[in-house]
């Protein structure tokens, strides 16, 4: 409950409603006893209100990513560990991400433990390969048990306008995983365009994809927010459900509050939930975390 003034007159308020378009302030007038209270005014603050985000909302949005190089047993388990480790201080994060011969490796450490398995594969992170190849991959981390796996759209394919191929490239992946959740990397910074990055969401919808990815955050320019805004409104326009996840550049956490608030004016405060809706990084938790909230 709160207190306010206003030509001497204290009012209190204490009913807040939330609508799809607006935050109601309900306030009543402090000196009328108690059965009857009737709301002397109400404040309609608007679509502009905003939500406050907390670190560890942010937190739970986060796909905890390692995709180096020099990615070995020994830094995987250390890097697992960290994800336990600040799990264990609050900061829950929603899925691992690793290369694909580190998943069964992942699975075991992580049997006890509520965080899902993701891993990048299809020939990640070009998708240049033959199709077997790539489908193959899937299914032997499919037969370790990896929860979600994120794949790069046929960008060569797309190009040439080969869009029946760019469809059933991502039609095959989801065909072998038809209980695991399938993200599709779109490469917004090879894409750049509006237009072109709107044609590749439409593509991947059409394949059966569960996310839309901006990025690999390897070979070109990561997520940027007027990317993200195309995507959101291509999957507000879907009538197949889509998460999306943001991926490449997030390091901190006024980067993320900035994602979040783009995408949650086009998809609603619902969309907002681990289920569809992530942050791929690898800083971004050591942010939030240098002052716990």
């Amino acid at each position: 409950m709160v207190k306010m003034l206003e030509h001497g007159v204290v009012f209190h308020l204490i009913l807040v409603l939330e609508t799809k378009e607006a935050i109601i302030l309900v306030v009543f007038r402090k000196s009328l006893p108690i059965g009857r209270l009737f709301p002397f005014y109400v404040v309609h603050c608007g679509v502009n209100f905003k939500r406050m985000w907390t670190k560890r909302e942010i937190c739970s949005f986060i796909d905890l990513t390692s995709l180096n190089s020099y990615d070995s047993p020994t830094s995987i388990r250390a890097f697992i560990q960290q994800a336990i480790d600040y799990d264990k201080q609050g900061f829950s994060v929603a899925a691992v991400c690793v290369f694909p011969n580190f998943a069964p490796l992942v699975i075991d450490l992580l049997q006890e433990s509520s965080i899902k398995v993701a891993v990048v594969a299809g020939n990640f992170p070009n998708s240049q390969g033959f199709l077997t190849t790539k489908i193959h991959e899937c299914g032997l981390v499919l037969d370790a048990g990896v929860d979600e796996v994120d794949i790069v759209l046929n960008l060569g394919a797309f190009d040439e306008g080969d869009y029946e191929q760019v469809v059933s490239e991502v039609r095959a992946f989801k065909g072998i995983m038809p209980n695991q959740t399938l993200k599709v990397i779109l490469e917004t910074g090879y894409l750049k365009t509006p237009e072109r990055i709107q044609k590749a969401c439409e593509l991947a919808i059409a394949g059966g994809a569960d996310f839309l990815k901006t990025s690999t955050g390897k070979e070109y320019p990561g997520a940027c927010i007027e990317a993200a805004e195309v995507m959101a409104k291509a999957i507000s326009g879907s009538a197949k459900k889509v998460g999306l996840k943001i991926s490449g550049g997030v390091k901190t956490y006024e980067d993320a509050v900035k994602y979040c608030e783009a995408v949650e004016k086009h998809l609603g405060k619902n969309f907002m939930t681990p289920k569809t809706f992530r942050i791929g990084a690898s800083s971004l938790i050591k942010d939030l975390m240098r002052e716990l909230v």
